[in-house]
C-alpha cells in the first residue's frame, strides 16, 4: 500500500471518529437510563417533537393482600374458589376445629361453675347479711333493756344519807331534851327513843339497800359487759359481710371468662376471612394441606382499584415529574387502547435497579377511568408531558 493511501484511509477514520463524538454529546441530553426526553426534535414535517418523561410500568391493585391463618392446622375445606368475588368479613377457608370446639366447650362449663359458685355465695352472703343486721339490732335493744334495770347506786346511796342525817337529828333530840324537864315524863322520854330507834331502823334500812344495790351493780357490770360484747362481735360480722363476697370467687370467674373468650378467638382463627370486599386471585393451599401461621394461604385483591406502578423511572425523570401531573398509558397486550391517568404518589427513597448501578422511584398513577379489560400484571408504557422550557 502506498504511503499516501494510507494517509488518506487514516485520515478518514479519524474524522468519522469526531462525527460519532460530536453526534454522541448531542444525543447524551436526550437519552438517560432509558427515560426519553425529546428536546424539541424537529419531526417530518418540521414541529418540535413533544418534551416528556417516558417509562415502563405494571397494573397493580392498590389494595390486595397474601392471607394466611393465625394458627396452624390442616386445612379442612375452602369456601370459595379462584375468581370467586367476596365480601368483607366473609368465610375464605377453615381449618380442623374438632378440639378447638371442645376446649371452648370445656370453658364454657368451668365459667358457668364459676358463676353459678358466685351466684350463690351473693345469694348466701345476703341472706347472712340480713340475719346480721337483724343480730346487731336484737344484741343493741338487750343492752338497752339491761341499761335500764340497773339504774346506778345513785337513789340507794341518797336513801342512805337521808336515813344518816334523821338519826343524827334523832340524837341530838334525845341529848337536848335529857336537859330539860320534858324528858322526866315517860311519854316524852318514850317519843323521843322510839324517834331514834325508827331513825337507826331507816339507817340499818338504808345501808342493807345500798349494799344489794351495789351487789346488783357488780351483776349488772358483768352482764352489761357480756352484752356490750354481743353487740361489737354483731357489728364486726355484719361490716365483714357488707365488704361482700369471697373476692377468689369473683377473681375465679374472670379467669374462667378470660379462658373462654380465648377459647372461642382460637376457634375464630381457625376460619379465614375476608379483611375487605375483593376477587380471590389464588388459593396457595388445597384441602387437607397443613396451614402454618404467616404462610400465605389466600391472594386477595380489590381489582376494582387498579392503579400503575413504574418499574424504571430513574432519578432524572423523577426529578422532572411532580404529585398531579397527568400521564398517559398505553397498555402492552392492547396497543390501541390509550388510559388517562394522574400521579398520585413518588416514592422519597430510590431503589438500585437490578444488574446496574442505576436508582429507580417507583412512582403510582391511578387511572381516571377502570377498564374491565385490564388485568393485575398487564405492562404498560407510560408517557408524562413535560411543559416546554
Amino acid at each position: 500500500m502506498k504511503p499516501k493511501k494510507l494517509i488518506l484511509i487514516i485520515g478518514g477514520i479519524v474524522v468519522a471518529a469526531i462525527v460519532l463524538c460530536v453526534a454522541g454529546s448531542l444525543l447524551a441530553p436526550k437519552m438517560v437510563g432509558g427515560n426519553m426526553a425529546a428536546l424539541f426534535t424537529p419531526t417530518p414535517g418540521g414541529t418540535p417533537a413533544e418534551l416528556a418523561v417516558r417509562a415502563r410500568g405494571e397494573l397493580v391493585p392498590a389494595r390486595w393482600a397474601a392471607l394466611a391463618f393465625e394458627r396452624s392446622g390442616q386445612v379442612t375445606e375452602w369456601f370459595v374458589a379462584e375468581g370467586d368475588t367476596v365480601k368483607a368479613g366473609e368465610p375464605l377457608g377453615r381449618l380442623a376445629t374438632a378440639q378447638l370446639e371442645q376446649a371452648l366447650t370445656q370453658a364454657q362449663l368451668s365459667q358457668r361453675i364459676a358463676e353459678e359458685r358466685l351466684a350463690q355465695a351473693q345469694a348466701d352472703q345476703e341472706r347472712q347479711l340480713r340475719e346480721a343486721e337483724l343480730a346487731v339490732q336484737s344484741a343493741e335493744a338487750r343492752l338497752t333493756q339491761a341499761r335500764a334495770r340497773y339504774p346506778g347506786l345513785t337513789q340507794a346511796e341518797i336513801n342512805l344519807n337521808r336515813a344518816k342525817t334523821e338519826e343524827a337529828e334523832a340524837e341530838k333530840a334525845v341529848v337536848e331534851a335529857q336537859k330539860t324537864a320534858e324528858w322526866q315524863l315517860d311519854f316524852a322520854r318514850e317519843a323521843y327513843y322510839d324517834r331514834l330507834q325508827k331513825a337507826r331502823e331507816e339507817r340499818q334500812i338504808a345501808e342493807a339497800a345500798l349494799k344489794s344495790a351495789r351487789g346488783e351493780q357488780s351483776a349488772s357490770s358483768q352482764e352489761l359487759h357480756i352484752l356490750e360484747g354481743e353487740v361489737e362481735r354483731a357489728r364486726l360480722e355484719l361490716a365483714k359481710l357488707q365488704q361482700g363476697v369471697d373476692p377468689t370467687l369473683q377473681q375465679e370467674v374472670e379467669r374462667a371468662r378470660l379462658q373462654t373468650a380465648q377459647a372461642q378467638a382460637d376457634l375464630d382463627a381457625a376460619t379465614l376471612r375476608a379483611p375487605f370486599t375483593g376477587t380471590v386471585i389464588q388459593l396457595h393451599l388445597k384441602a387437607l394441606d397443613w396451614a402454618q401461621p404467616g404462610a400465605p394461604a389466600v391472594t386477595l385483591a380489590d381489582l376494582s382499584t387498579l392503579q400503575v406502578e413504574t418499574t424504571d423511572l430513574d432519578e432524572w425523570g423523577m426529578a422532572r415529574i411532580k404529585v398531579g401531573d397527568e400521564a398517559r398509558i398505553v397498555v402492552t397486550a392492547f396497543d390501541d387502547k390509550t388510559l388517562a391517568g394522574h400521579i398520585a404518589e413518588i416514592a422519597l427513597r430510590g431503589q438500585q435497579a437490578a444488574g446496574s448501578n442505576d436508582m429507580t422511584y417507583k412512582t403510582i398513577i391511578t387511572l381516571d377511568q377502570p377498564d374491565p379489560d385490564l388485568r393485575w400484571g398487564m405492562t404498560v408504557r407510560i408517557t408524562i408531558p413535560l411543559e416546554q422550557p
